[in-house]
């Protein structure tokens, strides 16, 4: 994440964090199983679904593109944002346009 992570942020976090960038700086989403695979959390779906949430509240607290958007279910439909709000392409948008920092 940026130098403004909390010191809360896991390693795991951080990861993810890194797999969102490299997808977001390609203009591609990841699909839901790709990402856990990559992340070495293919039997922990809660683990990665809680991890997905924090990075959605740091973008959210930080005022960033809501990287977690990207990430789409296993046919390819959109499911990055909570299932309380509706689609958002234009935020998917925003996260490829974005330049995202380096992780620390």
């Amino acid at each position: 994440m940026t130098n403004q992570a909390t010191a809360s942020m896991t390693t795991c976090d951080y990861k993810l964090w890194d797999i969102l960038v490299a997808s977001a700086k390609e203009r591609s989403t990841i699909r839901y199983s790709k990402l856990a695979k990559m992340a070495g959390l293919e039997t922990c779906q809660d683990e990665l679904r809680t991890l997905l949430q924090r990075i959605r509240m740091y973008c959210t607290e930080h005022q960033l593109p809501v990287l977690s958007t990207i990430v789409v279910d296993d046919v390819g439909k959109y499911a990055g944002l909570s299932s309380g709000l509706p689609e958002a392409p234009w935020e998917r948008a925003r996260v490829f346009d974005y330049q995202w920092p380096v992780a620390p």
